[in-house]
């Protein structure tokens, strides 16, 4: 298991390969949240996330949200 210590949302994604791994894993995350997760993590931006996942700036922002509510069950 992981040791995550407290997120709060300036620095939410600053997580390790390890951290990365074990996310992946508990939270069962698809291909594209495995993605969103990996352009969070390198710090890139909505809109460039949007490019690359080629949706919408609230595609991802809604991504982002359940993304960080699946993260908090299992930290």
């Amino acid at each position: 298991m992981a040791n995550f210590g407290r997120k709060n949302n300036m620095n939410f994604f600053e997580f390790n390969k390890a951290d990365y791994d074990y996310i992946v894993e508990q939270c069962m995350l698809d291909d594209e949240y495995q993605k969103l997760l990996e352009y969070k993590i390198k710090g890139y931006s909505i809109v460039k996330i949007a490019d690359l996942l080629n949706c919408s700036e609230a595609r991802i922002s809604v991504m982002t949200n359940k993304l960080k509510k699946k993260i908090r069950k299992i930290i």
